[in-house]
């Protein structure tokens, strides 16, 4: 069976199962898979793709430099809002994969020359960045492509870095990464309702959710890695609540949909839960790492899950590598860590088979 076969077999037995009140417009259904059908290549091809429309951007600019625009502060300005505003229309007229690659990079480098030429004309960094993440905003709105829609989040959470480094506010790099961690934890639990809420909303969600997700990195190991800004050492416990906070929340949502009721189970796995979590006060990059393998776990994520498990293995890398201790005290710490996260992974398996023979 095809798979537009098995999409109509779905089709049917949903609406069989839910009655006269399912209704559908299967055209539209069906023209969207057709589309994506035909814009489908393989993840090579994409970056091939993006870096060839890249390089031919950047040799659009070399002529552009050649012909003197970076002496024009008004003509960088006006071809950065150009290259802006054409990358939108691109992406909002056309929806093959070969315009969406050009159009990427056009867009990039229009917020790259609109940002040069407001600084070359003494305009205020921060109104520069409050700026960028307005336009972002706009092109969210406007246009709804999934590599436009990420690289706009990207860029309204890199305004927000921007403007606590550039007004030397450090620490409040900690309030950038409880708010990251509190939305990307409420679009993963309420993934369902944003869907069906809004077809403008479904298919940004995808997007923003992967940008939610690289956002909090970027917060993570800016807090995650020593002396990479000069945060005080000693809030750095301000992130570690939050996370911890939001993972026990997160394995009390798993006990319940895995129906765990008995009482000794529970405290045993919230037990697991908090001596995992009780050392990583003083690294939140670790517990945030843990937020992102959990909601991913809870909604089937995987490509957050490799993101989660591969940033968990650097932040602890790092973390042992940042400690003043010896090299033995090191290697206990490790030990002790790793039966830690045997035994919460045994207990689990212990469980769920459990709960299968049952």
């Amino acid at each position: 069976m095809d798979k537009l076969t098995s999409k109509k077999t779905l089709l049917d037995s949903i609406r069989l199962s839910e009655g006269t009140k399912f209704e559908c417009d299967v055209n539209a259904i069906f023209e969207e898979y057709n589309n994506q059908g035909e814009n489908k290549s393989s993840l090579a091809i994409k970056v091939l793709s993006i870096f060839g429309g890249f390089l031919a951007t950047l040799a659009f600019l070399a002529f552009l430099a050649i012909a003197g625009l970076y002496n024009s502060e008004f003509g960088l300005l006006i071809f950065g809002i150009g290259f802006i505003i054409s990358a939108i229309w691109l992406n909002k007229t056309y929806g093959k994969l070969i315009i969406d690659t050009f159009s990427i990079s056009i867009y990039i480098i229009g917020f790259a020359l609109l940002a040069f030429g407001l600084s070359e004309m003494k305009v205020d960094e921060n109104i520069i960045a409050i700026l960028i993440s307005l336009i972002a905003i706009s092109s969210l709105i406007i246009t709804q492509n999934f590599i436009l829609s990420f690289t706009s989040v990207l860029a309204i959470s890199g305004s927000f870095i921007f403007l606590i480094i550039s007004n030397d506010s450090y620490d409040l790099i900690h309030l950038y990464v409880a708010i990251n961690t509190l939305i990307l934890t409420y679009l993963f639990l309420n993934e369902a309702k944003i869907i069906s809420s809004n077809k403008r909303l479904s298919q940004l969600y995808n997007p923003v959710r992967i940008g939610l997700v690289v956002s909090l990195l970027f917060g993570l190991i800016t807090v995650g890695k020593r002396h990479l800004i000069p945060i005080s050492q000693n809030l750095i416990w301000l992130s570690s609540v939050v996370m911890i906070l939001v993972t026990l929340y997160l394995v009390y949502k798993i006990i319940k949909i895995n129906e765990v009721k008995d009482f000794k189970s529970k405290a045993i796995i919230y037990s697991l839960s908090f001596l995992i979590l009780a050392p990583t006060i003083l690294s939140p990059s670790i517990s945030g790492a843990i937020v992102i393998i959990l909601l991913s776990f809870l909604v089937n994520y995987r490509t957050g899950l490799v993101i989660g498990i591969i940033s968990i293995i650097y932040f602890i890398s790092q973390y042992y590598y940042d400690l003043n201790f010896t090299l033995l005290t090191k290697s206990i710490i490790l030990f002790v860590s790793g039966v830690m996260f045997l035994l919460f992974y045994l207990f689990i398996i212990k469980n769920s088979t459990s709960n299968e023979k049952i």
